[in-house]
């Protein structure tokens, strides 16, 4: 949250300080290819939690120490750390829950780079689980992977 009120607070201030009266544009659209790409490996791994296919969900992870997973109280480095924090917090069906998602903003922020607001919800017979998310999507080696997932 805190990298998000970052950058929207540096996108105000870059606005406010254009005094000419062209304007500046910091975060633009994201091409619709890009989008429907992004969406598509989003769809597939939704598919994969509900079936509890931990490894097929991450998938859309950058497979690397340096991918990064920002939870409500903590940081975990890495794409198998990221895959072990999963496959300990959902231990089983009932805790991993059919899960839904709501994406409410795509911004380019450069050529390689996506940002990818939104929401999700757990359906559980546990009790349902909900949230929000920042995923920044990177482009390497021609992929769409995340590289910070921010839940």
């Amino acid at each position: 949250m805190k990298i998000l009120l970052s950058m929207t607070l540096l996108a105000f201030v870059l606005l406010a300080c254009n005094t000419q009266p062209q304007s500046i544009t910091v975060i633009t659209t994201v091409q619709p290819d890009v989008k429907a790409n992004i969406l598509d490996q989003m769809e597939a791994s939704r598919q994969c939690w509900n079936k509890g296919d931990f490894v097929g969900y991450m998938q859309v992870y950058w497979q690397s120490d340096s991918m990064q997973f920002m939870g409500l109280n903590s940081l975990t480095h890495g794409w198998n750390s990221t895959l072990k924090r999963y496959q300990k917090g959902y231990p089983s069906a009932d805790h991993r829950g059919i899960l839904s998602y709501n994406f409410k903003h795509f911004n380019q922020l450069a050529d390689d780079c996506v940002l990818v607001i939104g929401s999700f919800h757990l359906e559980r017979p546990i009790g349902n689980a909900e949230g929000n998310f920042s995923l920044i999507w990177k482009r390497i080696k021609g992929e769409w992977k995340i590289i910070l997932d921010h839940t």
